[in-house]
């Protein structure tokens, strides 16, 4: 099966144009809407693009993925708007002038879940309506540094405390780099090192240079303004917003950014979704177990249809 893949963008209120990628045609009986997280791209999401026509059907869903601002190939994120509510209302812009009025299943992973939960916080009117299912990828309701890299628990409050300015002052340091030598963020980095932060084990060697390249092309002021929003991300509350709706949360054992303690969490505040726990899995779940997720979302999308 060829995937017809149509690129195009929508101009936010603020003026900053996002690319967006759809597939699949417009009168599908359901949208799947896949939100990527904080450094990566619609890229992440490649393999879901690919397969859930193959499972479901051609005609029988559409895909739509976009770049958040300061992100792949959307605009630079205005000093400012590195912010998750302004995220969500991004998502609100993608919703009314791409994706339309038929059900919706949203999938984001780490920082576009938490970009769902920022919206069911600012538009509780949306869920049900329009976004009638969703998945829940590697992602956090708060406490974004709890665990974080296989730390204590008792050295959580210094890295909440310490980790804006490391990463405001890296996201500077790669700016003049990027000025001076034409090398972005994957450059300042050890790959072995970030292969395994960021991934868990037997992981294909071209999903891991996939994220690098991602990685390359973000601005510094994107990579420290949107950790900092994320460490002051605390929505556990707004999933009540999602009770009535099929939710998947979903998790890898070896998630080193997000441990899977930040899913059960999520379990325990959402009872009544579904929580899946991936052992040897790392962040990028979507890349490193692309079959599942994939099942995941298509079974979403039918239940979405019906």
């Amino acid at each position: 099966m060829t995937i017809q893949l149509e690129r195009s963008g929508v101009t936010t209120p603020d003026g900053v144009r996002l690319n967006v990628e759809v597939t699949g045609p417009a009168d599908a009986p359901v949208t799947v809407l896949l939100v990527h997280g904080w450094t990566c791209s619609t890229r992440s999401w490649h393999n879901q693009v690919e397969g859930l026509p193959q499972i479901l059907g051609e005609d029988a869903v559409r895909v739509v993925t976009y770049d958040h601002r300061g992100h792949g190939r959307s605009d630079a994120a205005p000093a400012g708007s590195t912010r998750l509510d302004q995220l969500a209302d991004d998502l609100v812009t993608v919703l009314d002038e791409v994706v339309g009025d038929g059900p919706v299943v949203y999938a984001g992973h780490s920082m576009g879940g938490m970009t769902l939960m920022a919206a069911a916080d600012r538009y509780p009117e949306l869920f049900g309506s329009r976004i009638r299912a969703a998945a829940l990828v590697s992602t956090t309701s708060g406490h974004l540094t709890e665990g974080a890299l296989g730390m204590p628990a008792r050295f959580d409050p210094t890295a909440a405390r310490i980790a804006p300015r490391v990463l405001n002052a890296v996201g500077r340091r790669v700016d003049r780099r990027a000025r001076t030598t034409g090398t972005g963020l994957a450059a300042n980095l050890q790959r072995p090192a970030l292969k395994q932060v960021v991934f868990g084990k037997k992981v294909d060697p071209a999903e891991v240079e996939l994220f690098l390249e991602d990685l390359a092309v973000v601005p510094g002021a994107s990579y420290g303004g949107f950790f900092e929003t994320m460490l002051e991300h605390d929505r556990g509350d707004a999933l009540k917003v999602l009770e009535e709706l099929p939710v998947e949360i979903m998790h890898g054992t070896r998630d080193r950014l997000l441990p899977a303690r930040h899913a059960n969490r999520m379990a325990a505040q959402l009872p009544t979704a579904r929580l899946w726990i991936y052992p040897g899995a790392g962040h990028m779940l979507m890349q490193e177990r692309p079959r599942d997720v994939t099942h995941r979302l298509a079974s979403l999308a039918r239940k979405a249809s019906a």
